[in-house]
């Protein structure tokens, strides 16, 4: 007897944490959903979840299952979304989330790539890193691009651009501090500004390079690097700033470079686990790969 069917069900399941979602996912209703867990406890002789107030908790024989079946599962779905894509035209809206520095700056040539190829409407949404998962997570957004690692238990992803981190501050700051050795110490006496208070990318940039943490005043908390840029721009200390937002300032002189370039950061594309077998979703994240290599082709 096969047990595709029932181990679909188990693996949605499992990454969704509830069983009233993942049966909404595959068009199931929730008792079909429970038959089909049900029947795989009884054929693996183990309890899989355990309910809690809020959805299922996985047990252990549960990941260990998921481990061994859910990329298997996967395959066959990204199989048949293969053959969809080659037998029926693909339409419809695809709905897209990332920062909105990278997508005003770099993204805008990516997707109107996608949209040139007349298959696809995109509806982009616009967040910081916990609002985009959040969006993937509630199934709002099918494919997202973001600069932070995602869960690989939850999404697949593949590494779509990089950036390099580059500390700049305006040219009364800059000159100042060019004058002298820089290091973590000496920049303290100077304020900062940063996406949020947890300084993520000074405090990667002063890891990286100064092996030490940040102890800068906050001056400002502002979550659009874009307009952290002007800010320090316009006067007021230093930041730490992807090369792709501060390249042309830096040319103009409208901010100065310090010190050393930072770490390089990795851009991905990401989606939910078992996404690909939407042909919509598995052709649009297609083109916007082969559109980024191509561009890293040209590059180098």
């Amino acid at each position: 007897m096969s047990y595709f069917v029932q181990l679909r069900t188990f693996v949605e399941v499992y990454r969704c944490g509830t069983i009233t979602k993942a049966a909404a996912n595959l068009g199931l209703s929730q008792p079909a959903a429970t038959a089909h867990i049900q029947s795989i406890e009884s054929l693996v002789g183990f309890a899989l979840f355990e309910r809690k107030a809020r959805g299922v908790e996985p047990t252990a024989a549960a990941h260990d299952l998921a481990l061994q079946v859910s990329t298997h599962l996967d395959a066959v779905e990204q199989k048949l979304a293969s053959v969809r894509n080659r037998s029926n035209a693909v339409y419809g809206t695809l709905n897209i989330a990332g920062p909105a520095e990278y997508i005003s700056h770099i993204a805008g040539a990516q997707f109107a790539n996608l949209l040139q190829a007349g298959e696809v409407n995109l509806v982009v949404h616009i967040g910081n890193k916990d609002r985009i998962y959040q969006l993937l997570a509630d199934g709002t957004a099918e494919l997202a691009i973001t600069a932070s690692t995602p869960d690989p238990a939850v999404y697949d992803y593949q590494i779509i651009d990089s950036e390099r981190l580059m500390l700049v501050a305006n040219r009364f700051t800059g000159a100042q501090l060019s004058q002298q050795a820089l290091s973590a110490e000496q920049l303290r006496l100077y304020p900062v500004v940063s996406y949020d208070p947890t300084l993520p990318l000074i405090r990667h940039y002063f890891n990286a390079v100064f092996n030490d943490n940040c102890q800068s005043p906050i001056a400002a908390i502002c979550p659009d690097i874009r307009a952290i840029a002007g800010i320090v721009k316009a006067g007021i200390g230093y930041s730490v700033l992807p090369d792709y937002l501060c390249r042309e300032a830096i040319k103009n002189a409208g901010l100065v470079q310090l010190g050393q370039p930072g770490p390089e950061n990795f851009i991905y594309l990401v989606w939910r686990k078992g996404a690909l077998k939407h042909p919509r979703v598995s052709y649009a994240k297609d083109i916007l790969m082969a559109f980024a290599n191509l561009n890293k082709y040209a590059a180098s």
